[in-house]
């Protein structure tokens, strides 16, 4: 009978963490984003409030007209404020978003904006990393095999409950299996090649074999993703997405050295001549 799945917990993942604080970081977000408060960040919604909710006829139209865009679909368009928080204990967040006037004529005081999730993550087609072996595809045991990622930043379009996304994905972690029971990882560390003509240098991701036989290693890389609904704000999504990558085959060998005596002059045919 296998176990039970375990829930996966952003708040208990470090390598998550730290990917949020330093990329919001990067973005200039608010305080509202500081680390003690990330764990009620994920308990809250986030809605676009309609300024001119409150106004009626003539008042309405005067509102609607000083709130005038162009939406990323075309179109007549509305600004509308986009919130944070639930029921009456809503704060303004961010700089406005454009969405159609319809949505403004709805009547709705607050429409809450969908949460791409780790799920929807998963769904895009995030390119792996590419895997490298240093040497292969053949190496010896008992020395240094070095291994490394090199994973790029990734963008994508795609849309959400009928507005449109943008996704960043960005890698933080990388894990390695080298085929022959070990592991390295998950670890921020991606490698690096060696110098030209360098080999049997233990870098921080190398690896030595040690027994004979044909392996193939594996690389797994995770992305810190954050979404954009229609323009609006850069929001995180909760969780790292694990991407593989194709595994590389590598064969190991062993080595043997042999001393001769004889005089390769004297005896050209002699062992080892």
């Amino acid at each position: 009978m296998g176990a039970a799945p375990v829930a996966y917990d952003p708040d208990k993942d470090p390598a998550f963490q730290k990917a949020l604080r330093n990329h919001l970081s990067s973005q200039d977000m608010p305080e509202f984003f500081s680390p003690d408060s990330m764990a009620q960040m994920r308990a809250e919604t986030f809605g676009l409030r309609n300024p001119c909710a409150a106004e009626e006829d003539g008042a309405l139209d005067d509102c609607l007209a000083e709130q005038e865009c162009t939406p990323s679909g075309g179109g007549e368009g509305v600004y509308m404020d986009v919130v944070v928080g639930d029921g009456s204990e809503r704060t303004e967040w961010g700089e406005p978003m454009c969405v159609p006037v319809a949505e403004a004529e709805s009547g709705e005081e607050v429409i809450e904006l969908p949460t791409f999730t780790l799920q929807d993550f998963k769904t895009l087609a995030v390119a792996p990393a590419a895997s490298a072996v240093q040497p292969a595809p053949d190496t010896l045991r008992g020395m240094h095999t070095n291994v490394y990622a090199e994973a790029q930043p990734q963008q994508f379009a795609t849309e959400l409950g009928g507005f449109p996304v943008q996704v960043r994905a960005v890698p933080v972690q990388y894990s390695w299996n080298y085929g022959d029971g070990t592991t390295l990882g998950p670890t921020e560390l991606s490698g690096a090649p060696l110098p030209e003509n360098a080999w049997d240098e233990q870098t921080d991701t190398s690896h030595v074999y040690a027994e004979t036989g044909d392996y193939a290693v594996t690389l797994t890389t995770w992305f810190y993703g954050e979404y954009s609904i229609a323009g609006g704000p850069w929001l995180p999504v909760a969780g790292l997405n694990d991407v593989a990558s194709a595994p590389v085959p590598i064969s190991v060998w062993r080595s043997t050295v042999r001393n001769y005596a004889d005089d390769c002059l004297e005896n050209p045919r002699g062992a080892g001549c």
